[in-house]
């Protein structure tokens, strides 16, 4: 037959497995390494000038201050390929030195 436990035996037994899963708690806390954080980095962007043709293809990139080189660069293009040819500014990755 099964011995009923009394209250005072239950309530000590409680305390006993409060007690060891603390101590579990503290082993694994003891076991657990610390992780270093990832320094994030800056990105840092420049806007440059390219010249594309029609179908999205780079054909020249010239930098921010070189607008009307770009314009030129478009339009000379244009005339001797029959191609249309455009300018946009993109903003391009810089790279760290």
């Amino acid at each position: 037959m099964v011995k009923r436990m009394t209250s005072k035996e239950r309530i000590m037994k409680m305390a006993e497995e409060a007690v060891a899963g603390k101590e579990k708690k503290a082993e694994k806390k003891k076991k657990t390494t610390t992780r270093k954080k990832k320094v994030e980095t800056i990105k840092r962007y420049k806007a440059v000038w390219k010249v594309f043709d029609t179908g999205y293809k780079e054909v020249a990139c010239f930098p921010y201050s070189e607008k009307d080189e770009a314009n030129a660069k478009a339009k000379d293009l244009t005339k001797k390929k029959n191609n249309n040819h455009f300018v946009n500014e993109i903003k391009v990755l810089m790279k760290d030195e």
